[in-house]
């Protein structure tokens, strides 16, 4: 029994180990052919605290194999850096330090001014634009902002107020007309617009801003496709009485939904840098990438640009009130050559997403 229980846990450890180098070797596989290995993004927070416990629980039965696990998991560090912000002061001041620009990023949720919950308060829908325009912020980009044709909603009359640069590039979607798509507002001058489209029809955003110092930068906002899981499919799997047909269905579903979005994503992701590298100007990405910062797409996009979240936040930084405790997908990505004075997440329960706010300064 002793050799079974010493084997047993050695080929537990060593599936972990596979699984944890496989998760650090993400930002080089292309789900284009990798795309399983997706699977290992979503989980590499959890296969990370494992071996955490796996170390020290072999550091008082045998320090020699706690050694060897130790080493490895030191192999990870560039993955476990984009898990954990651990910045110390994180005391976000109202006050804008001088020179910045305070920048908002927030899938709002088509505007419905509530959570994804059955059971959660329903909000007025001005709320949205009150919680904005609170943040006192100089550069605003919006997902999934929406409007109905012939009737504005309050949160665009709201902003369009304070903030009267803005471009919308909207999409037409469903029989009543219902504009959808990314937004920016602004409070300085807009000089310049464009966009590009994804396969499904949603957009990449670009405005050329023109601050207070006659600094030209191009701002960037969008929105990848969605993974679409379905509440139900999780909770049959969890369920009390579990119907086995129903449960291995569920599961597939849930892989091909998972494949066919990692590659969409994939594809999105070539239209975004493409777009991306017509400016000439310094930039500023701000998106719902629908992606976990260990996948391959997150390392893609960000390239050599900061993130604002990992400058300047603290802990796991969720931003998805959804599925998952843990889940960080939306991003404020500024290039190297800006300063990253101040970051927030501002969890108001007006959207499924939290609002992401940043100070930054063009150096």
């Amino acid at each position: 029994m002793r050799k079974f229980i010493k084997r047993f846990l050695i080929i537990l450890n060593v599936l972990l180990v596979i699984a944890f180098l496989i998760g650090c070797l993400l930002p080089w596989l292309s789900p284009e052919y990798f795309w399983l290995f997706g699977f290992i993004g979503f989980s590499f927070l959890y296969i990370t605290l494992a071996l955490i416990v796996t170390i020290l629980f072999w550091l008082f039965v045998k320090p020699k194999f706690s050694l060897c696990l130790l080493v490895i998991l030191c192999c990870g560090y560039k993955q476990i850096n984009t898990l954990f912000a651990f910045n110390t002061n994180t005391v976000f001041n109202k006050n804008k330090p001088n020179n910045s620009l305070r920048l908002i990023t927030w899938n709002v949720g088509n505007l419905s001014g509530k959570t994804q919950e059955k059971n959660a308060k329903q909000h007025r829908q001005n709320e949205i634009s009150e919680a904005i325009i609170s943040q006192n912020a100089d550069v605003i980009c919006l997902q999934e902002f929406a409007e109905i044709r012939d009737a504005l909603p309050k949160t665009y009359t709201d902003l369009i107020k304070k903030y009267k640069y803005v471009y919308f590039p909207w999409w037409i979607v469903g029989p009543y007309r219902h504009k959808s798509g990314n937004v920016i507002f602004s409070k300085y001058p807009i000089v310049f617009s464009d966009s590009a489209a994804f396969n499904n029809g949603n957009i990449i955003v670009r405005a050329d801003i023109v601050n207070d110092k006659s600094d030209t930068i191009s701002f960037f906002t969008s929105h990848l496709d969605s993974y679409k899981f379905n509440k139900n499919e999780f909770e049959e799997i969890d369920g009390e009485k579990p119907n086995e047909e129903k449960i291995q269905e569920n599961w597939k579903q849930i892989i091909k939904k998972v494949r066919k979005t990692l590659q969409t994503h994939n594809e999105e992701a070539d239209v975004v840098i493409n777009f991306m590298q017509q400016s000439k100007h310094s930039k500023v990405f701000c998106a719902d990438l629908n992606e976990v910062p260990n996948n391959y797409i997150y390392w893609k996009l960000r390239g050599n640009k900061k993130d604002a979240f990992l400058e300047k936040g603290l802990g796991l930084g969720k931003t998805y009130n959804s599925l998952s405790t843990v889940n960080r997908i939306d991003y404020i990505m500024p290039e190297n050559n800006f300063t990253v004075h101040q970051f927030k997440i501002n969890d108001n329960g007006l959207s499924d997403h939290a609002m992401l706010v940043a100070d930054i300064e063009l150096k």
